[in-house]
C-alpha cells in the first residue's frame, strides 16, 4: 500500500512539474513576443520606415526591418536613425509590401565580420547548425509570422527577385522546384518540407558570403503559422 501510495504521489508530482514547464515555456515565448511587439512600436515612433522585427534562431540577428519610401539603396549605408554606416541595416525593397503577403518577401542586410547585422547568417553553412535551427520570427505591430528553414547556400549576385520572377506564382515554383539543385550546385543544405508554390509564403534571407563579393549567402524559409493579435 505504501509503494502504491508513493508510486502514485510521484505520478501527480511529475505531472504537475511537466504541466509548469509548458505554462513556464508559454509564458517565456509571449514574453518573447510581446518584447519584439514593443520594440517595433518604439522603432516606429523613432522611424516610421520601421514595420517589423525580425529574430533568427540560434543566430545574433535580432534586428528591426525598415523600408524607404524612395530608395532601395539607403539603408545599405544608413543606419535606422538616419546615420552614415558601413554598418546599415535590415531592410526590405519596394518590391515588397510591408504586410509578408507576397509569394515571397526578401530581406537584406550586410554580414559583418562582428557577427553583427547578418553577419551570423552564415551559422547555417554548418551542417550540424542547420540541423538543429530551422525557426525564423518575425512580429509587426499586429502579427507575430513563424517561418521554418528550408535551405541555406551560397549563390551568385543575381537579384533574386528579378531573376526569378519571385512576384508570381509561377516564378516561385520554378525557384522551389530548382532549389534543391542549387544548393546542391553551390554548396549549401537542403530540408525536405513539402510546399505548395500556389499557396504557400516564402522569406529569403541575403547577405553577402564570405568567399568573394560577387556571391551571396541565402537562407529560404516557408511561412509556417501567422497568429494574430491586437496591438496594445
Amino acid at each position: 500500500m505504501k509503494i502504491l501510495r508513493f508510486s502514485l504521489s510521484l505520478i501527480a508530482m511529475t505531472a504537475v512539474l511537466f504541466l509548469g514547464l509548458k505554462i513556464l515555456a508559454g509564458f517565456e515565448q509571449t514574453n518573447v513576443e510581446q518584447h519584439s511587439q514593443n520594440a517595433v512600436k518604439t522603432r516606429f515612433h523613432q522611424n516610421p520606415d520601421i514595420f517589423a522585427w525580425l529574430t533568427v534562431e540560434g543566430t545574433r540577428i535580432d534586428y528591426p526591418v525598415a523600408q524607404h519610401s524612395r530608395d532601395d539603396t539607403y539603408y545599405l549605408s544608413h543606419d535606422i536613425d538616419g546615420e552614415e554606416t558601413y554598418y546599415g541595416a535590415i531592410f526590405t525593397e519596394l518590391v515588397n509590401k510591408k504586410t509578408f503577403e507576397d509569394p515571397v518577401t526578401i530581406i537584406y542586410g550586410h554580414a559583418m565580420l562582428d557577427d553583427s547585422m547578418f553577419g551570423s547568417l552564415d551559422y547555417f553553412a554548418k551542417p550540424a547548425f542547420f540541423n538543429e535551427h530551422e525557426s525564423i520570427k518575425i512580429d509587426t505591430l499586429t502579427q507575430h509570422f513563424e517561418y521554418e528553414v528550408l535551405a541555406a547556400h551560397s549563390y551568385t549576385d543575381a537579384h533574386l527577385f528579378h531573376t526569378f520572377e519571385l512576384g508570381s506564382r509561377e516564378g516561385l515554383r520554378y525557384y522551389l522546384d530548382t532549389l534543391k539543385t542549387r544548393t546542391s550546385d553551390y554548396g549549401g543544405f537542403y530540408r525536405q518540407i513539402a510546399t505548395d508554390p500556389q499557396k504557400d509564403r516564402f522569406l529569403i534571407l541575403s547577405t553577402c558570403d564570405a568567399t568573394g563579393n560577387d556571391q551571396r549567402f541565402v537562407v529560404t524559409a516557408r511561412l509556417k503559422s501567422v497568429k494574430e493579435r491586437t496591438s496594445k
